[in-house]
């Protein structure tokens, strides 16, 4: 979307280190959903809102041998993509510690570093997802195929249920939490509820209070995607994320009290801004 696209054809990308350094890098940014015909693979990074209407602009592009790899937050997005873009192309669904802050039209900061982690729906689908990784990591991302990527999607969703709900709601960046300890206890209070909300799924988590620290810490310097929407005035991904932990409470019967909190008073915000 311009400004930031015009930015990028024109100017290509102010991309800011973690370190502080600055990079020109040229982008080959476009609007036309038609050029993901010549791709070999197609990364989804939109907002978890914005999955059905990007998926229809490139369905008729799509062709069955492609690989589609998403690493959205919140849950359900691979299943929207299948849904629309049929049985033809493999998708793959998985997660990035990686985290960056927009600054501006064509300007990004590398905010925070970590592993991308790359599952698959269809057991087949194994060995495509296994080069992706290898891919990723040979670029300079480091990345690798997991088998159970439920379960890593589930512990993604607790950490972005606690973080982002906090820092959007607080204004601050990710480092406060690992700073703070009553803001680590409450963010600990959110993941665990979320925790147990995947083991009435069958999904074990494990504690979840060093996954909270290591992930705040790691990105310390990063606006969370939560806060910089409602900084922007964009809508939140409130729903794919807050709203997913309430209605699988609901599914398996488990109360969610915390989670609707934080829910209520990010949904307030955006009516308000």
């Amino acid at each position: 979307r311009s400004p930031h696209l015009q930015t990028l054809r024109e100017q290509g990308l102010r991309l800011e280190a973690p370190d502080g350094t600055n990079n020109r890098v040229a982008i080959a940014a476009t609007d036309d959903p038609g050029v993901v015909s010549q791709a070999e693979t197609v990364i989804v990074l939109v907002k978890a809102g914005d999955t059905v209407p990007a998926m229809a602009a490139i369905q008729p592009y799509i062709r069955a041998d492609q690989v589609i790899l998403t690493l959205q937050n919140g849950i359900g997005n691979a299943e929207k993509i299948r849904s629309a873009l049929g049985a033809g192309p493999r998708v793959l669904v998985g997660v990035t510690s990686q985290a960056a802050t927009r600054l501006g039209p064509g300007a990004v900061r590398h905010a925070g570093e970590g592993p991308t982690l790359i599952g698959v729906l269809d057991k087949r689908d194994s060995s495509a997802a296994a080069e992706l990784a290898g891919i990723f990591t040979q670029s300079g991302l480091p990345s690798a195929f997991v088998p159970d990527i439920e379960h890593w999607i589930w512990r993604k969703l607790a950490i972005n249920a606690a973080i982002n709900g906090l820092t959007a709601l607080g204004g601050f960046e990710n480092g406060m939490i690992a700073s703070d300890t009553s803001l680590l206890d409450a963010a600990e209070v959110i993941a665990e509820e979320v925790a147990r909300v995947a083991r009435g799924r069958g999904i074990e988590l494990g504690g979840m209070r060093r996954a909270i620290l290591d992930t705040a810490v790691a990105t310390a310097s990063n606006r969370s995607s939560m806060l910089q929407d409602l900084e922007a005035r964009r809508p939140t991904e409130v729903d794919a994320i807050h709203g997913a932990v309430l209605a699988a409470g609901e599914e398996t019967g488990i109360a969610t009290p915390s989670t609707q909190v934080i829910a209520a008073l990010i949904r307030a915000k955006e009516t308000t801004l």
